[in-house]
């Protein structure tokens, strides 16, 4: 059973949690798209770090398991949020909650998931750090969003999206928007089992350097994937197709790339549509630099930072569960 197996099992503790509190005041034709969502799968990592956080600094399991329903429930919420400005489809094999229930339903859905969340947090350990710790974390995944609608370069025609498009993204402005629309909710599920444990301030503060590193390193990887799309079952050049320029591997080939190459890189993302023809091209340029292994390096990097942080936390299965499952985001394939 690899890593992620397990923790998906440790994860599906808290499906119980979640529905048991989604359940309450909707009505019954409601419930159905409420619990749409959370039925439809998903690996529940978050909340398994969760947990594991909280027996890695000492604490009971149980005493994790509502912080760990909390961050399970926002990583949710910011999906069905995602899918209504994304206007996706599919998510995990299945219809979105809008594309079965209708824009309106999803939004109604998702205005419940965010009352819930803070009906969790009231029951939680440590409940008023528990909720600045869920409102933080929603709002940076709100920014770290907002900053990758705009570093895309078309497909949105909206006034306030053309005005405030990204054209040129900095290294630092990438770090920023992976750190926030990523890495922040990595980093909240760490101290929400560090806070359940009620640890010890160098404790918290390691496991939340692990979180934040392991979450830059998560999306780095992705997209590594979203380009290159190996044994992943995602469609290559993916985020070529959607037009964003917020991809590491697309800023690492355009540093690389002569003045005349870059400017056809970025014609092709400008282009309304990127056909099979434009994605070629962009696969070529890209493939003639030296990003490919540059991105899987930096993955390897931040990730290995990560482990690092952990290096204050006596060994324990819990420990070493989070040292696996960093080595896997590293050399992940999906």
């Amino acid at each position: 059973m690899s890593i992620i197996d397990t923790l998906s099992r440790a994860g599906r503790e808290v499906d119980a949690v979640i529905l048991r509190y989604l359940e309450r005041g909707a009505s019954r034709d409601f419930l159905p798209v409420v619990l749409h969502q959370v039925e439809a799968g998903g690996k529940r990592v978050r909340s398994a770090l969760s947990m594991l956080c909280c027996e890695a600094t000492g604490g009971d399991r149980a005493a994790a398991l509502r912080p760990a329903a909390m961050i399970e429930l926002i990583h949710n919420y910011s999906l069905v949020a995602d899918d209504i400005v994304d206007c996706g489809e599919i998510r995990r094999g299945l219809p979105t909650v809008r594309a079965k229930y209708s824009d309106a339903m999803a939004l109604l859905a998702a205005m419940h998931y965010r009352e819930v969340l803070d009906e969790i947090a009231n029951d939680c350990p440590r409940s008023d750090d528990m909720r600045k710790l869920m409102i933080e974390t929603i709002k940076a995944t709100i920014e770290g969003e907002r900053l990758d609608i705009l570093f895309e370069q078309a497909g949105r025609d909206e006034d306030y999206i053309v005005k405030h498009r990204c054209k040129n993204v900095s290294w630092d402005l990438y770090f920023e928007m992976i750190g926030k629309k990523t890495a922040a909710l990595i980093r909240a599920s760490c101290l929400a089992g560090s806070l359940a444990a009620s640890a010890s301030d160098d404790a918290t503060d390691a496991l939340a350097g692990y979180g934040w590193k392991i979450g830059l390193g998560f999306q780095v990887a992705d997209d590594f994937l979203d380009i290159f799309g190996e044994k992943t079952g995602k469609e290559k050049g993916k985020d070529i197709i959607e037009h964003k320029l917020g991809n590491a591997v697309i800023i690492s080939a355009l540093e690389e790339l002569s003045d005349r190459k870059a400017k056809g890189l970025l014609a092709i993302l400008k282009s309304s549509r990127v056909n099979a023809s434009k994605l070629k091209e962009a696969m070529e340029l890209i493939d003639g630099t030296g990003a490919k292994t540059r991105i899987y390096r930096l993955a390897e990097k931040l990730v290995n930072e990560g482990k690092l942080k952990l290096k204050i936390l006596p060994e324990s299965s819990a420990k070493n569960a989070l040292i696996q499952l960093a080595d896997f985001i590293a050399t992940r394939v999906y």
